[in-house]
């Protein structure tokens, strides 16, 4: 499974979840971690509240996690 997959299925639940807990689902050094988070909210897969050091997923996110595995 790629980075990014991993990163959104471990927000699947819509809840917020904090980096160390996003990072406990694969290794991953902080810095590698932070440039995907970014890339997510850019594309507005999630939300990062940058202060809390924490992700959700939005709305798109889930969408892109429901579409069938040959897109």
């Amino acid at each position: 499974m790629k980075r990014l997959d991993i990163v959104l299925e471990s927000l699947h639940d819509s809840q917020w979840h904090s980096l160390d807990e996003i990072r406990t689902h694969f290794s991953l050094p902080e810095d590698k971690l932070k440039k995907i988070i970014r890339f997510l909210e850019e594309e507005e897969f999630i939300s990062f509240d940058e202060e809390r050091e924490r992700a959700k997923i939005n709305p798109l996110g889930l969408t892109f996690l429901t579409l069938p595995s040959e897109y």
